[in-house]
């Protein structure tokens, strides 16, 4: 090759070397140094790391029993078909799912299957059995007088107690949740009732908790400094630029009458303001959800009423995508119908879902519901559903956790959640607003420090 010609051909590659780099996407995943856990292994490749011991094994009765053979498993519910089992479905999730087919969602429904937690997560629950009590002022403490440490604190609830929806909803916030977590690099999507993406957005929702630490060390409590610290976290936006470092920072109290410590850090004027409790309720990033819809429902307690509606089996999206099991893949391709609109999932009948209306103590707590419908699941303690009415009492939103399945043993750690889309739609407006998580962007008990947790780490690094 003539030397004009090689170094026409060394200019050809590097110019196709920086093309393919500019179109690379950005890449605001975390650290090296925060990255750096070890595993990626799941429940069936290292079985000896998980407890099914006092969890559901089996439902009590068959879903073709439940429904008289209308609806079983491997069928495939449509807006075709949903008419004749209306009665049914309504029975075993609501009238807004119901309306949800009607407009285009299917439903897989899938076998059932049983809840993990990690051994030593199960090895604080029992060791704390009893120990649970509630003070005078509604809040959770251990019966020796100090905050509670760890662990579900009302295992064996029975749905007779007086107490029984307030508990309830105790034991969904101390379910397994690591002793911290980052969801890096979420797809938040803006969907149109035609199921047109309008807009995407990247962001990151971090969280430290203070005590109640089961895993990591120090535990259970990070520091006498922090005793009275349930939680801190970070919800920060990472792509677009307009957007990226906008961030909420958190502070929760074990003490529930105490309101959250809450910021917004604006970097397009590099300023923190503080936000009232019920800003919590804004539309985060002008979408379908807020920062009080996590988990279906984030608030501090006392500010609510917790009342049981009733315990009964129900269809849920409890192991609804089972990417890696089912569809051999780890990233975003959740099958969806009416473009993104709304997502193809399995549901799976769980035996024992807790059906807790929960109503705001005064327009300050919250605004913009009248109330919330919660399903907080019996055995495991997850929630994964909810609907949220407006001030007029009309059905507006539903509020869902997609969880995913087992995997193969090569992608999730073996300290992983089942989290993996937060979905939000709305039903008088009809648009939808999914937030979809890569597996290998969710990482459970990273170490992190509480220092992270700050207005000045927020302005640090994206305030430049």
């Amino acid at each position: 090759m003539k030397r004009s010609e090689t170094l026409s051909f060394i200019i050809l590659i590097v110019s196709a070397l920086v093309f393919s780099l500019l179109r690379m996407p950005p890449a605001f995943a975390i650290s090296d140094e925060e990255s750096e856990i070890p595993g990626y292994y799941s429940i069936e490749a290292l079985p000896e790391f998980y407890d099914f011991t006092g969890l559901w094994q089996e439902p009590p009765q068959s879903l073709a029993n439940l429904t008289n053979g209308k609806i079983t498993e491997g069928m495939v519910i449509t807006k075709d078909n949903v008419e004749e089992l209306k009665d049914d479905l309504i029975a075993l999730t609501g009238e807004n799912i119901y309306d949800m087919v009607k407009k285009g969602m299917e439903m897989v429904i899938a076998p059932y299957k049983p809840w993990p937690v990690p051994k030593s997560f199960m090895e604080v629950t029992i060791s704390n059995k009893g120990r649970a009590v509630l003070d005078k002022n509604g809040n959770l403490r251990d019966k020796d007088g100090g905050w509670w440490t760890g662990g579900i604190p009302f295992f064996d609830l029975s749905k007779n107690d007086p107490q029984a929806g307030v508990k309830a909803w105790y034991n969904q916030i101390n379910t397994f949740d690591g002793d911290d977590f980052t969801h890096d690099w979420v797809l938040m999507e803006y969907v149109n009732s035609a199921g047109d993406v309008e807009r995407t957005i990247s962001m990151s929702w971090d969280r430290l908790f203070l005590t109640t630490r089961e895993i990591l060390e120090p535990k259970p409590t990070y520091s006498p400094a922090f005793k009275d610290v349930f939680f801190k976290e970070l919800v920060y936006g990472q792509d677009p630029d307009d957007l990226r470092g906008f961030g909420n920072l958190t502070y929760r109290y074990h003490d529930q009458a105490i309101p959250d410590d809450s910021f917004n850090y604006i970097p397009s004027i590099r300023r923190v303001r503080r936000l009232s409790s019920d800003q919590r309720f804004d539309a985060f990033m002008n979408c379908d959800a807020t920062i009080g819809d996590f988990r279906t429902l984030d608030v501090p307690m006392s500010q609510w009423n917790w009342k049981v509606i009733e315990v009964k089996p129900k269809l849920t999206t409890l192991f609804s995508c089972d990417y890696i099991t089912e569809t051999h893949n780890t990233r975003r391709l959740n099958p969806s119908t009416v473009g993104r609109k709304f997502f193809r999932a399995n549901w799976r009948l769980w035996p024992e879902v807790w059906v807790i209306e929960a109503t705001p103590k005064t327009k300050k707590a919250c605004s913009i519901y009248s109330k919330k419908i919660i399903w907080c699941l019996g055995g495991c303690w997850k929630s994964g559903f909810s609907q949220g009415f407006d001030d007029k009492g009309a059905l507006w939103k539903t509020t869902q956790n997609y969880f995913y399945g087992y995997g193969d043993g090569t992608i999730l750690d073996k300290g992983a959640h089942y989290e993996t889309v937060y979905y939000n739609y709305d039903h008088l407006n009809d648009h939808a607003s999914p937030w979809s998580i890569d597996f290998p962007h969710r990482k459970f008990n990273v170490g992190f420090q509480p220092d992270r947790f700050s207005t000045k780490y927020l302005q640090l690094r994206y305030g430049n």
